[in-house]
């Protein structure tokens, strides 16, 4: 193996780092990470047990991929992501609030970009899946068994709950919310602070909440404005 190794990082004996592989201050490597040729891990960050890294692929400072996550070749995860967290997943019996396990991992595809303080939780029996060229803002919220397709983008601040579902080559705006099980066609667009509630069509243009037809939306809200201009004039 050629690379670099800080002395203040920590590898395990059984992780692999294949050839020019930089690990960064504090850096830890758990046992049986495969982490490919060529890629950077920043200081703080943490490839936990059992993840594969593949080649080219940069981890900024704080960075961490934990458990049963699998990150496909020149992908970045930015300052303090996190991949493969346990997520939100509780049933109430009996008053109590159970948590329901999340045994399945994270799926990352090629050259995808995963934002400052973004969490991708790990899937409840199937993975949680992140396609190629994937563009994920910064505090993004994807949950357990979320599907984003490749060549989608995602502003900051949007949040995806459990099994909801978004095609390839979307544009998600700032601030965007999904239902659980919810869904938006290849080709979609949602703006800003859109709340989509329901199964959206591919090439959707959806805006507002809950989420419509962008046309119906501002048609919508003229009514509306031109309602409170009425009620004005009365008063």
């Amino acid at each position: 193996m050629s690379g670099q190794v800080h002395p203040r990082a920590w590898v395990d004996p059984q992780a692999v780092l294949e050839n020019g592989v930089e690990v960064g201050p504090f850096a830890v490597v758990e046992a049986g990470a495969r982490v490919g040729s060529g890629c950077r891990l920043g200081a703080y960050s943490y490839v936990g047990h059992g993840v594969l890294l593949g080649s080219n692929c940069v981890l900024e400072t704080g960075a961490v991929v934990l458990p049963g996550t699998v990150v496909g070749e020149g992908c970045t995860l930015q300052e303090g992501c996190v991949l493969g967290s346990t997520g939100f997943g509780f049933v109430v019996h009996e008053g109590q609030h159970l948590h329901i396990p999340q045994v399945s991992g994270v799926r990352v595809g090629d050259q995808t970009v995963i934002g400052a303080a973004t969490c991708v939780d790990r899937g409840t029996l199937e993975p949680t899946v992140i396609g190629s060229h994937v563009k994920l803002g910064a505090q993004v919220q994807v949950a357990h068994n979320v599907t984003i397709g490749d060549r989608t983008s995602v502003e900051m601040q949007s949040g995806f709950a459990g099994s909801s579902t978004i095609g390839c080559d979307c544009q998600i705006g700032m601030q965007v919310g999904m239902a659980g099980h919810s869904s938006v066609g290849d080709r979609s667009r949602m703006a800003a602070r859109t709340g989509n509630l329901r199964k959206a069509p591919p090439d959707s243009d959806l805006w507002g909440f809950p989420a419509r037809p962008r046309a119906e939306a501002m048609k919508a809200q003229a009514a509306l404005s031109r309602l409170a201009k009425l009620t004005d004039a009365d008063a």
